[in-house]
């Protein structure tokens, strides 16, 4: 069993994607290194992820956004390690996963758009918590349909210290610690 510390952490990370930068892969990296220390045993205990995407300025997306070119579909994923290219839900280093898929709604008797809809398809935190030995967690996103805007994704990360035996410790970093 994990001992506990009695500090709980939020960690946040984001970046803007504008409409240029929406095709490639997009990351930003978290340093945990004041938080684990695998030779001793302290891990990262992540319970909970949550992936938020606006317009930038705290505001959620409107009918203006958009030209009604198709909408718009992302992946947003947290992982271990430093990584370059998206993961699988499959992948061991796959600690949350969302998938965005957004268009806009129409009346049948006017051509203007009248609503905006949102779907999400998500890969929680496991319910017993994702332990995280690497040094490092990459959150990142991948466009699949542009928007036609720029738009501000944020991750959440709610987490805490625990302490694990070496063999755990050992058995974490042979699967968290690939990259690429």
């Amino acid at each position: 069993m994990a001992k506990k510390s009695k500090v709980p952490l939020m960690l946040r990370a984001s970046f803007s994607s504008t409409v240029a930068e929406q095709p490639s892969f997009e990351s930003v990296n978290l340093d945990l290194s004041a938080y684990v220390d695998a030779l001793s045993g302290k891990v990262l205990k992540v319970n909970k992820v949550t992936f938020i995407s606006d317009e930038g300025n705290g505001l959620p997306f409107d009918t203006a956004d958009f030209d009604g070119s198709g909408g718009g579909a992302w992946t947003s994923q947290l992982v271990t390690g430093t990584q370059t290219a998206m993961k699988g839900a499959n992948d061991d280093r796959t600690i949350a996963e969302r998938f965005s898929m957004f268009g806009l709604t129409y009346n049948s008797n006017t051509p203007a758009a009248s609503g905006l809809y949102f779907t999400h398809y998500d890969l929680d935190v496991p319910e017993a918590g994702f332990y995280v030995a690497a040094d490092a967690l990459t959150f990142a996103v991948q466009h699949r349909l542009d928007a036609d805007i720029t738009v501000r994704h944020i991750c959440v990360i709610e987490a805490e210290r625990v302490k694990l035996t070496a063999a755990d410790v050992n058995f974490l970093l042979v699967n968290q610690t690939l990259t690429g």
